[in-house]
């Protein structure tokens, strides 16, 4: 008996280790980025961390490459083996992390390939079906705002990104999108907001939309890093997130550099880059998941929208709903345009030729043909004379 309760007691000392263990791995990233930069990654412990941290207040991390020349800023939390691709395609990976002074050494792993393909200017990036155009779109982060507009960078339950996500949604809505939004609350800004808007994820999931959009905003303090100038107006880039963590990160990543790829001839300076996290970011409920960071804090909210607005107008073009005159493309099916009816004048014109040549041989003179072709009108006549008094008949007896 005494044995038992041994044995008893070490397990819950184990298991009490253990679970103490596992809470400050996942969340200390100091603690992982240790591990990681020895080699040693404990992935089996990835489907209960919580890996989509990010900063408040006036800090974000500061990427560089390894002559220590800074390559770019995020307010997302770093850990080794994050990646970026910059604006101009070059591609990063996270070799060490220094906490203390925000700072995440890359390697140069490649320039990123995201080719322009030809037919995308004549055909759907991604075929879709004619009754589904419809786009789900939500804001995890429900309190995140924007100093220079909305005073603050944080409004529980009614931040700035709330009237971001709407503009995005109106104005897919009017390009021939179905965009579905919700405003469902996520508050507070803590590690378990993607949690709990995990449920909201599923509900627009429902409707089985093309692409699945979380809104956000940066964390960079310094409002020129997404400044930028679209169509003659202030607006700020936009940065694309996708998660490492989740079974689709393949298929979202491929889909985000599909997206670069087009709004980089299409609309040049819009896309910041793209940003491969740790984290899941719910990314593993569909294969076209996107997070857009659009703008940072420090940023005016109208900027971010005007940002958004441009992202809309492209997105709608490269998912094929909207051609570049507003209207819907055409199918992919036979069309009965300039050259089909080129080719029916053309077959009505042989036929008219055919059979004045026949009827020339076949009479001997001009003259004869007339003849002939008044001969065969009226034998037409005659023959359709018992439809017309049936018919005649017909309305008499209704009568």
């Amino acid at each position: 008996m005494r044995q038992r309760k041994v044995f008893f007691i070490v397990i819950c000392l184990l298991l009490m280790f253990v679970s103490g263990f596992i809470y400050y791995y996942q969340n200390n990233p100091q603690v992982y980025n240790a591990l990681a930069e020895e080699g040693i990654e404990l992935d089996i412990l990835d489907v209960l961390g919580k890996w989509e941290g990010e900063l408040i207040g006036e800090e974000c991390y500061r990427l560089i490459d390894e002559n220590d020349k800074e390559i770019d800023q995020t307010g997302h939390v770093i850990f080794v083996g994050d990646e970026v691709i910059l604006e101009d395609n070059k591609h990063y990976q996270v070799i060490a992390v220094n906490d203390q002074e925000r700072k995440a050494t890359c390697k140069l792993v490649g320039q990123a390939e995201l080719p322009w393909q030809k037919e995308w200017d004549e055909v759907p990036v991604i075929d879709i079906a004619a009754d589904n155009k419809r786009v789900g779109i939500y804001m995890t982060h429900t309190d995140e705002s924007y100093v220079p507009t909305d005073g603050t960078e944080s409004k529980p339950g009614n931040g700035g990104i709330l009237k971001v996500g709407k503009t995005l949604s109106e104005r897919l809505n009017t390009k021939g999108l179905d965009a579905k939004i919700s405003y469902d609350k996520h508050d507070p800004h803590d590690a378990n907001a993607y949690h709990r808007s995990r449920k909201t994820a599923v509900k627009l999931l429902k409707s089985n939309p093309l692409a699945l959009i979380d809104v956000h905003r940066d964390g960079v303090p310094d409002p020129n890093f997404y400044s930028t100038k679209l169509q003659g107006k202030a607006a700020t880039k936009i940065r694309l997130v996708v998660g490492r963590q989740n079974p689709h990160m393949s298929a979202n990543l491929e889909f985000a550099k599909k997206v670069k790829a087009y709004f980089d001839k299409k609309q040049p300076g819009l896309i910041k880059g793209i940003f491969m996290g740790k984290g899941n970011y719910n990314q593993d409920l569909a294969p076209r998941s996107l997070l857009l960071e659009v703008g940072t804090h420090t940023n005016s909210r109208k900027a971010a929208e005007n940002g958004v607005a441009v992202f809309a107008d492209g997105l709608t073009r490269m998912l094929g709903v909207v051609a570049e005159t507003g209207r819907e493309p055409a199918t992919k099916t036979p069309a009965t345009g300039k050259g089909t009816n080129n080719a029916i004048l053309w077959l009505l014109g042989f036929l008219v030729i055919g059979g004045g040549a026949y009827l020339f041989i076949s009479t001997g003179s001009i003259k004869g043909s007339v003849k002939k072709l008044s001969g065969m009108s009226k034998e037409f006549s005659n023959y359709l004379g018992p439809f017309k008094n049936k018919n005649k008949k017909e309305k008499e007896d209704d009568n």
